[in-house]
């Protein structure tokens, strides 16, 4: 569920950007202001899902060994 909202914020980060972009005077910086933004937010996500997966198999491969 979280997936889901954190993509709708990521759609409405994309879509607000072209709007500023289209409705300012100085739409390449808000644009560029927004992508960054939005490449920053999309960067720590999948960090933290690749974060997770680490821990995961780490946490797997010790109660393996410990099994043996």
């Amino acid at each position: 569920m979280k997936t889901i909202l954190i993509y709708k914020l990521i759609y409405r980060l994309i879509l607000w950007s072209v709007v500023i972009y289209f409705f300012t005077t100085t739409g390449q910086f808000f644009a560029l202001f927004f992508a960054v933004l939005l490449f920053y937010f999309v960067a720590r996500f999948i960090l933290a899902l690749v974060w997770r997966l680490f821990v995961g198999i780490v946490f797997v491969l010790i109660i393996i060994l410990l099994i043996f």
